[in-house]
C-alpha cells in the first residue's frame, strides 16, 4: 500500500490499485468508532453520448440515476437488508452528474458491513420486470423533485442557462424519458461503464487497514475481474451565450423567488486548476451576497430581500454564477440586484479574513469521516485525483489575484428566472 499524508493536520491515506484495476483508498482513524465503506463508480449523468469500438451510443437521460436504483435494490434482496437491520447499520446510495456512490454506515463488524455492501455491488441484476416495477417508483421520485420549488427552479435555470450541456437534464431525469428505458439499454451501460477499472472503493473510520485490504482483495479475487477498455464520453460544443434570458414560472406561494445568474467562459479568468477558482469565487461571492454581507443587510431593511445567497458552479468550459432571492416584490430586486452585482467589493482584511475561515474549514473537515468519504470520492470523481497539498493552495492564494479575479467578472450573459404568486 501507497502512503500519503495530508499537510498540516498530519492524517495518512493509503492506496493501492489491485490487479483488475480497481483503486482502494483507506483513512484509519481513531478519532471515531463507527465507519464509512463506499463503492463508486465514474459514470453519472453527465454522459448523454459515448464511443466504444467504433461505434456510438446515446444514454436516456435518467439512466444513470436508475442504475443506482437497480444496483442499491435492498427491497428486492431480502436477506441483505435483513443482514444489514441486525446490524444497525445504514445503507444509502445517491447519483451526481458526475459519478454513482453506494455506501454503508456503521459501528459493529466492519468486515461483515464491507461484505454486504459488495454482495450489492457486484450481485445486480437487471432484468425486465424488475425495470418495468421500478419506474413508478423513480416517477413518484422525479414529481416530488418537481414540487420542491427550490430544486424545481435550480433545473430550469440551467435549461435556460445552457444549449447543448449535460446540464439541461436533471440527475433523475423526466417521466417521459423513464418510460424510454429498458434493461438492455441498463445492462448496456452497465457492462460498459460499471468495470473495475472505473470502480473505486474508500473506507473511513476505526479500522485496521491491513486486514481491511486483505479482505477486498480476497474478495475481489473471486470474481476473476478484468480491466476494459473505457468508452470515450462525447461532449456537445456549448455555446457561449444563454439559452433563455428570462423566465416567469407561476406558483401559488406567499412569496417570490428569484434567480440572478451570470454565465462566462472559464478561460477568461486564466486559472487552469478549477479547485483554486473555486476558493477565490466563494470568497468574492460569500463577501457580497452572504447573509453577514452588508448588502444583505441593506436589502432586508429595504424590505427589498428576507433572504440572499449565491453559488458558484463549474460546468466543462464555463462558469456560473447565481444569486437566489426570496422577496415580495420580483422586479424591485432584479432592478436593485442588476446594478448592485456589478459592485462586488473585496478589501484585503476581508480576504484574509475569510481565507483564515476557509484554512480552519479544511482542518476541521478531517473530524467528520463522512465528510472526508465525501471529499475524497469528489475529488476523485471530478479530478480523478486526491489533493493532499490543499492546504498550501490555500495559503497560496493573495488578496491581488483575487482582485484581478473580480475585476474579470463578465456580466454581459444574463439569466433570470422568477416566480410569480
Amino acid at each position: 500500500m501507497k502512503e500519503n499524508t495530508f499537510e498540516k493536520v498530519d492524517e495518512k491515506l493509503y492506496s493501492e490499485v489491485l490487479d483488475n484495476g480497481i483503486r482502494v483508498f483507506l483513512y484509519p482513524t481513531k478519532k471515531t468508532k463507527n465507519f464509512y465503506i463506499s463503492i463508486s463508480v465514474k459514470y453519472g449523468a453527465k454522459v448523454t453520448k459515448y464511443k466504444l469500438n467504433d461505434k456510438v451510443y446515446d444514454i436516456i437521460p435518467g439512466s444513470a440515476h436508475f442504475l443506482e436504483h437497480k444496483v442499491m435494490a435492498l427491497s428486492e434482496n431480502k436477506e441483505i437488508s435483513k443482514r444489514i437491520n441486525e446490524l444497525g447499520s445504514l445503507a444509502n446510495a445517491w447519483t451526481s452528474y458526475e459519478g454513482t456512490n453506494y455506501n454503508i454506515f456503521g459501528s459493529i463488524n466492519i468486515i461483515e458491513n464491507l461484505k454486504i455492501l459488495l454482495d450489492l455491488f457486484y450481485n445486480t441484476d437487471i432484468n425486465e420486470k424488475n425495470v418495468e416495477e421500478e419506474k413508478g417508483i423513480i416517477g413518484e421520485e422525479i414529481d416530488m423533485y418537481k414540487d420542491e420549488i427550490n430544486s424545481y427552479i435550480y433545473s430550469e435555470l440551467y435549461k435556460n442557462l445552457f444549449n447543448k450541456s449535460y446540464v439541461r437534464n436533471t440527475v433523475v431525469g423526466e417521466r417521459s424519458d423513464i418510460e424510454k428505458i429498458t434493461s438492455e439499454s441498463l445492462n448496456r451501460v452497465y457492462s460498459h461503464f460499471y468495470t473495475s477499472n472505473n470502480t473505486f472503493i474508500i473506507v473511513t473510520g476505526d479500522f485496521d487497514k491491513d486486514e481491511i485490504m486483505n479482505v477486498i482483495k480476497d474478495y475481489i479475487s473471486k470474481l476473476n475481474l478484468k480491466p476494459k477498455k473505457l468508452p470515450k464520453v462525447i461532449k456537445e460544443k456549448e455555446p457561449d451565450k444563454v439559452s433563455v434570458a428570462f423566465e416567469e414560472i407561476s406558483k401559488n406561494m406567499n412569496d417570490v423567488r428569484v434567480r440572478y445568474a451570470l454565465k462566462m467562459k472559464k478561460n477568461i479568468f486564466g486559472i487552469k486548476d478549477d479547485e483554486i477558482l473555486r476558493y477565490y469565487m466563494s470568497i468574492i461571492l460569500s463577501n457580497n451576497f452572504s447573509a453577514t454581507s452588508p448588502l444583505f443587510e441593506k436589502y432586508k431593511n429595504e424590505n427589498i430581500t428576507s433572504r440572499l445567497s449565491y453559488s458558484f458552479n463549474i460546468v466543462d468550459d464555463h462558469v456560473v454564477i447565481i444569486i437566489s432571492s426570496v422577496c415580495s416584490d420580483a422586479n424591485i430586486f432584479i432592478d436593485n440586484i442588476s446594478k448592485d452585482i456589478k459592485k462586488m467589493t473585496l478589501n484585503e482584511s476581508e480576504f484574509e479574513r475569510k481565507k483564515k475561515m476557509a484554512l480552519k474549514i479544511y482542518v476541521t473537515s478531517f473530524d467528520n469521516i463522512e465528510d472526508i468519504e465525501y471529499d475524497l470520492c469528489s475529488s476523485i470523481l471530478y479530478e480523478d485525483k486526491i489533493n493532499y497539498h490543499e492546504y498550501s493552495d490555500l495559503m497560496s492564494t493573495t488578496y491581488k489575484e483575487a482582485k484581478r479575479i473580480l475585476e474579470t467578472i463578465d456580466y454581459s450573459n444574463i439569466s433570470i428566472i422568477r416566480t410569480s404568486k
